[in-house]
């Protein structure tokens, strides 16, 4: 989490040096007024299934009035924000935008934060259908949204995934030697 939050952060930085005559405050002035807007879908989260979480925050978009890629690109950058300024209603509302406008790589990060209780309540089984949705955009051959240039980062997430879950054994093929260690700290 902490390396997608690092990762999420920087990339919304670059992308924020790009717009012209807003300051840094400023910036973070839009993106905080994103946070009330975002509230509802992100108490969702620990509610409600991903389907339904995609499916309601899908008609947050079309009511919006925005383009897709205006909204993606704000997301990105609010993302960035959020997580700079421990907004989470702002971060994880940016997240859900991020899935729900075709981009699901990002379900990672909603798995993060349910799976580790920060910024939604903890809801291991939430977290591995979030994980699901960013594992099966990355088997699809869509760009990672942390470290594109890591290509066996969706097998470490894949396994730290189903590890969640209490299933070690399902991680591993048959006949393969375990390369990393494994702790049950109960």
């Amino acid at each position: 989490f902490c390396l997608a939050r690092t990762f999420a952060i920087t990339k919304g930085e670059e992308l924020a040096g790009n717009i012209k005559g807003f300051t840094p405050q400023q910036i973070e002035a839009q993106c905080d007024a994103f946070g009330p807007a975002l509230k509802p879908y992100v108490a969702a989260l620990s509610l409600k299934s991903a389907g339904e979480v995609i499916s309601d925050v899908s008609s947050f978009v079309l009511d919006a009035g925005m383009s897709p890629a205006q909204m993606s690109g704000t997301a990105q950058i609010c993302l960035s924000v959020g997580y700079r300024t421990d907004n989470m209603d702002v971060a994880i509302g940016s997240a859900l935008l991020l899935t729900s406008l075709g981009e699901p790589v990002y379900g990672e990060f909603l798995g993060h934060h349910l799976a580790q209780g920060f910024g939604a309540t903890e809801r291991v089984d939430l977290a591995a259908q979030w994980y699901e949705i960013g594992l099966n955009a990355l088997d699809s051959g869509a760009t990672p949204a942390v470290l594109p240039g890591m290509p066996d980062r969706g097998a470490l997430l894949r396994k730290a995934s189903v590890m969640l879950n209490g299933n070690a054994a399902a991680t591993q093929p048959a006949g393969q030697a375990q390369v990393l260690p494994v702790f049950n700290l109960d």
